[in-house]
């Protein structure tokens, strides 16, 4: 039996510039957040610790936010841990891998610098697809052997794209753990939480933006003996929330609805809120002030508020647009916000900065004066 700890994307050094002054809190408590997840490693007295690539933002960040990692790492020495290079801190020569505030970290961490077999112990066999580069077709995981005979836990470690979507970059088959005879295979590169079979993503320790879909888990895996389901537990991690609202204001009453669903959330101390008001349908002065007034008071009680104009401002000539190529931009665009790249020649754009991405995404809506729901 072997119980461990999967978790993906921590992203440190990432800019979080969409969040403007707020940025260096939110880059904070990354930092915080991984320092939860090895208290839950210990707490859960898992075996080990799988890190399934993008620790790192990129090559470029600072050595700082690398040694801060480091030494977050080293507390959970004697627990081993395996960390796997992703697509945003591939395996290169001269990367962070190579830094002299890299080569700081305990022996009881392990980088999985090649496709091959990793033991733990006598009964557990960890298959790393480390990442060579920030993009390829390639599927990371075909290398893997088939299972034969082997009664060992065999667990595979990759980052890419589960072919649940049409995504280009490192696509990995759904079926993989089949083929492969996997107990169990964990992913990164997906910020979200999904489970599809044997497959699993933990998504990110703390969400990136407005977009992702369910993020902020750590996953704690139980498996019995080789071929036995595992058993997966999503545990809470992150720090922050981010709160996307898209409300429909026509009455005072709207506003009040409104006030109610923030106030639900609690303190907004560690709310990062984008509020999208849609005023097609107010025409009533006294209502703009009263949700002026609300603007405000959440501006000063949250952490960081985007308020963007209607998404639904109708444009002149819009109608003109056939509604297909409009759909098609959007999705271009959601995938791009989602990190992974699109298909078709919206790849191109793939490495834009989300700020860019999302105001362009607003601007389409507006356009688009509602045609796309």
């Amino acid at each position: 039996m072997v119980r461990f700890l999967h978790t993906a994307d921590w992203q440190i050094g990432m800019k979080a510039t969409h969040t403007g002054e707020k940025a260096k809190i939110v880059r904070q408590k990354r930092f915080e957040t991984a320092s939860r997840i090895a208290e839950l490693a210990e707490e859960k007295d898992v075996d080990f610790v799988i890190l399934a690539g993008d620790t790192f933002e990129d090559h470029n960040v600072g050595d700082v936010a690398v040694k801060r990692t480091v030494d977050i790492l080293n507390r959970l020495d004697p627990i081993p841990v395996y960390i796997l290079p992703g697509n945003h801190d591939p395996m290169v020569s001269g990367g962070v891998w190579d830094r002299a505030s890299w080569k700081r970290i305990g022996s009881h961490v392990t980088l999985l610098r090649e496709q091959r077999e990793y033991l733990h112990g006598d009964d557990i066999a960890l298959y790393a697809c480390p990442l060579a580069q920030k993009q390829s077709t390639r599927d990371p995981t075909a290398w893997i052997p088939d299972r034969e005979d082997d009664d060992r836990i065999r667990i595979g470690i990759a980052h890419g794209s589960l072919e649940i979507w049409p995504a280009l970059n490192f696509p990995i088959p759904m079926d993989r753990p089949e083929q492969s005879g996997l107990d169990y295979l964990a992913l990164g590169d997906w910020h979200g939480h999904l489970v599809s079979g044997r497959s699993a993503y933990s998504g990110t320790m703390e969400p990136t933006n407005f977009s992702e879909n369910d993020p902020g888990n750590v996953l704690i895996v139980e498996i019995d003996e080789a071929r036995a389901e595992p058993r997966i537990e999503a545990i809470s991690v992150n720090l922050l929330d981010w709160v996307e609202l898209e409300p429909e204001i026509t009455t005072t009453d709207d506003v009040e609805i409104l006030n109610r669903t923030i106030q639900d959330l609690g303190s907004l101390a560690s709310v990062l809120l984008r509020i999208s008001p849609d005023l097609r349908g107010c025409t009533d002065d006294r209502v703009l002030k009263h949700l002026e007034t609300l603007r405000d008071e959440i501006r000063e009680s949250a952490l960081f508020l985007d308020w963007t104009d209607p998404v639904h401002q109708p444009v002149d000539g819009a109608d003109q647009i056939p509604d297909g190529i409009l759909y098609e931009i959007d999705d271009t665009l959601a995938t791009i916000l989602e990190g992974r790249i699109p298909e078709g020649p919206g790849h191109r754009f793939a490495d834009r900065d989300p700020e860019v991405v999302r105001a362009a995404r607003l601007l389409l809506h507006r356009i688009a004066g509602g045609r796309l729901t």
